[in-house]
């Protein structure tokens, strides 16, 4: 009897963490790559584990209300729970102007992102956050050129 009462607590736990509401944030439209800004012209930061081991770089660059992110070749993330790319102007999409990018393609390599930026936002920050669970995986500060 003991351990069904242990299973049930735990189950209870999973349940009640996986109802976390993730970020209310606009979510970004894609755009063609071939309008996309040059990522030379962007600012690039170096990924820091806020919750999951990571390594890597990643460059943003706004031009004409277009955004393009490119993540770096040697970009890792440890295996974690349904991960979302944002840039914001902070560090946490439950504050700030936050922007989801989309569901981040692979846990590993270069990728890229092209999508429609909003006016008037200074964005300063990437972020690699877990929707499911309301959580942060990792940062990047891209606030100094």
């Amino acid at each position: 009897m003991r351990r069904h009462h242990s299973l049930l607590a735990i189950c209870a736990l999973l349940i009640s963490c996986n109802g976390a509401n993730p970020p209310t944030a606009l979510t970004a439209a894609p755009i063609d790559p071939g309008s996309a800004p040059n990522p030379a012209q962007g600012r690039t930061g170096r990924w820091v584990k806020t919750g999951y081991a990571v390594s890597g770089t990643v460059a943003l660059a706004i031009a004409n209300g277009v955004g393009r992110l490119d993540f770096s070749n040697d970009f890792t993330i440890a295996q974690t729970p349904g991960p979302v790319v944002y840039i914001n102007s902070t560090n946490n999409p439950n504050t700030g102007q936050p922007l989801r990018i989309g569901i981040l393609k692979s846990r590993q390599g270069a990728q890229t992102y092209t999508f429609q930026v909003p006016s008037g936002v200074t964005y300063g920050w990437v972020l690699v956050w877990c929707d499911p669970f309301n959580a942060a995986m990792a940062q990047a500060d891209i606030r100094t050129p």
